[in-house]
């Protein structure tokens, strides 16, 4: 399976860019519970989106995350982490080392647990929450998609609720990008330059982009850039 390059089109006054800063909206879990590591990004009634930071060798406190199916985004190249959960069944799962733009899909299972980073480099990754997608919503969910980067649209992953894809320009050329009539979410790999019929815009890595459904306007992607383009396929 391979990472796509799969971009919803949208006209310009559509597009919502939310930079890494945090946005006001709440989340499931409130934000003041979390560790500071966990910086919300952005947030609409679908989905939750957080920047997560371990430090190199860093732990992190005990916390809590909700009960629904999560998309992890790997932003750069890290060590293995240990992720420590409580209760008297409780077990010490091991992070495998991440790579730039691969991702996990995790069901939707309520979690408490702390964290001990075992990387000599910082980790750093996005936590995308589906408010609506439980476990039976995302039976397939659990593996790791390791990034591929071979040019074009490829499609990473789909079932009846998502479909994910990577985006990866040529080096010399850009990306043209047809429209599509689902919702979805862009998710920055690497900086990159947007342009719409009016509109030329960096992105940098991490920052996500918010496509509402049947937008008519075609994106053009800067050579060389590399993308996740998640896409909603239950019913707003």
């Amino acid at each position: 399976m391979r990472p796509s390059i799969l971009l919803r089109l949208i006209t310009l006054a559509a597009i919502t860019l939310i930079p890494h800063a945090s946005n006001s909206q709440t989340s499931t879990i409130p934000s003041a519970t979390l560790p500071p590591n966990y910086k919300t990004i952005f947030e609409n009634p679908d989905l939750l989106v957080m920047h997560v930071h371990y430090g190199a060798h860093e732990f992190v406190p005990m916390h809590d995350h909700p009960a629904v199916s999560t998309l992890y985004v790997y932003l750069n190249d890290a060590g293995e982490v240990d992720i420590i959960h409580e209760g008297p069944n409780a077990v010490t799962a091991h992070r495998p080392p991440t790579h730039t733009g691969a991702f996990r899909i995790a069901p939707g299972i309520a979690e408490r647990h702390s964290v001990q980073s075992n990387s000599d480099t910082a980790s750093d990754f996005l936590r995308v929450e589906f408010k609506h997608l439980t476990l039976a919503d995302l039976p397939e969910a659990g593996k790791h998609v390791a990034a591929d980067l071979t040019p074009g649209i490829h499609t990473e992953f789909q079932d009846t609720s998502l479909r994910i894809d990577s985006i990866l320009c040529t080096a010399d050329t850009p990306c043209s990008i047809p429209p599509t009539p689902t919702r979805s979410l862009l998710i920055a790999i690497h900086p990159l330059h947007l342009q719409a019929s009016t509109s030329d815009r960096s992105i940098e890595a991490g920052e996500v982009i918010w496509f509402p459904a049947n937008a008519k306007d075609p994106l053009t992607l800067s050579p060389a850039a590399q993308c996740l383009r998640v896409s909603l396929l239950y019913p707003e």
